[in-house]
């Protein structure tokens, strides 16, 4: 008898917990009668179709999965209509929605898909009266007027920033947090854009490594960190490098005088490309010969329309340097300080990673640090003709 009762709970509890990771989602979406919903998962690179229903006349669905852990899931009309999930195992979600902007979803049962819909939807809102006050400062040339509108974009900004810091604080262990810390204004900058927002990266990472060290979104999380870091360095590399040139009143680039692999002693000041990009690098940085093999393209483009490369290398072993210069086939101006990480010259650059470099325009003055290919050829296609 005991080994029957041993046994009817054993089973119990088995199906217990092979049901404890399903979810439901069902809903109801207006006016959408022949159009396809699709349900997909959120990977941290792309999307992953799980099922796709063609809607009736009513717009009733239902879509059932599992997981062991929160994930981020979409339901989507198009690629610009969708409403983002965060579930949860065990939930049961009710959803209600117009087949114009299911974004604006009424949703129930899910607390996770309600923190994430109100962070999207806040960033929206804040988008449209961002770009409302660009246009109005486009329409004025009156100073005090715009003025008073960068006061009120930097407001937004501002007010935005803080609403996400106080969100991720309440919600530490929760997913939802990994939205609030990637927004962005815009494909260039972050909604938590100051270099000690990076605490928060930090706190909300390891926070959620000890919660669901499992998911994927928290692996790249806590991988993230670590270039996150990098970036942050670097950003202080570039406000102290401004620093020093404002306090020593710089209005042309610092002089360089190195030599090449024949020995000759190269000046930077002797070049007279229109453009000239001052790269500090090492063969034994993965981060430079990557950098290396990407300036080529751009080198070979450009180079007979005024644009130079001086590259500072900052080897110890002149055999390191040539060989990683010849195996490369690196074409540009290469020159070389065996002081290495002592360097002077890095001292005076303020070089701190590896690569760091300046883009130096026809009046002598850097105008970009560290700028990415793209930035380049953006800045090469009119300003080298």
């Amino acid at each position: 008898m005991k080994n029957l009762i041993y046994f009817i709970i054993s089973l119990f509890l088995l199906n217990a917990c092979s049901n404890s990771g399903k979810f439901e989602i069902t809903g109801t979406i207006g006016n959408s009668e022949n159009k396809e919903l699709k349900f997909s998962e959120l990977l941290v690179n792309g999307t992953q179709e799980i099922k796709t229903l063609k809607l009736d006349k009513t717009g009733d669905f239902k879509f059932k999965s599992s997981t062991q852990i929160p994930r981020f899931y979409q339901l989507s009309l198009s690629s610009n209509n969708f409403v983002t999930l965060l579930i949860t195992p065990g939930e049961k979600i009710k959803i209600k929605a117009a087949s114009n902007n299911l974004s604006n979803a009424e949703i129930k049962g899910s607390e996770g898909s309600l923190q994430v819909q109100k962070l999207n939807n806040r960033l929206v809102e804040a988008k449209k009266e961002l770009n409302n006050i660009v246009k109005k400062i486009g329409q004025t040339e009156e100073p005090e007027t715009i003025e008073k509108l960068n006061d009120e974009y930097a407001y937004i900004v501002d007010n935005l920033r803080d609403s996400s810091i106080a969100f991720i604080v309440s919600n530490l262990n929760s997913m939802a947090s990994i939205v609030a810390l990637y927004q962005k204004f815009d494909e260039e900058n972050y909604i938590l854009y100051k270099n000690r927002d990076l605490q928060y990266i930090k706190i909300v990472s390891e926070n959620l490594g000890k919660t669901y060290p499992e998911s994927a979104h928290v692996k790249a999380l806590l991988a993230d960190y670590g270039n996150l870091m990098k970036r942050y360095n670097q950003i202080k590399t570039n406000i102290e490098l401004n620093k020093l040139m404002a306090q020593n009143k710089v209005t042309s680039y610092p002089e360089i005088y190195l030599p090449n692999a024949q020995g000759d002693s190269i000046s930077l000041n002797s070049v007279g490309s229109k453009y000239i990009l001052v790269n500090f690098w090492a063969s034994w940085s993965e981060e430079s010969i990557k950098r290396n093999l990407e300036l080529k393209d751009v080198y070979k483009k450009y180079h007979t329309k005024g644009f130079e490369i001086y590259q500072v290398s900052l080897d110890t072993k002149i055999e390191n340097w040539q060989r990683a210069v010849n195996f490369d086939q690196l074409p540009w101006i290469n020159v070389i300080d065996l002081d290495g990480r002592t360097s002077y010259y890095a001292k005076i650059y303020n070089v701190k990673t590896l690569p760091t470099s300046y883009l130096i325009n026809p009046e002598g003055e850097i105008v970009t640090i560290n700028p990415s290919v793209e930035q380049l050829n953006s800045t090469f296609e009119y300003a080298l003709k």
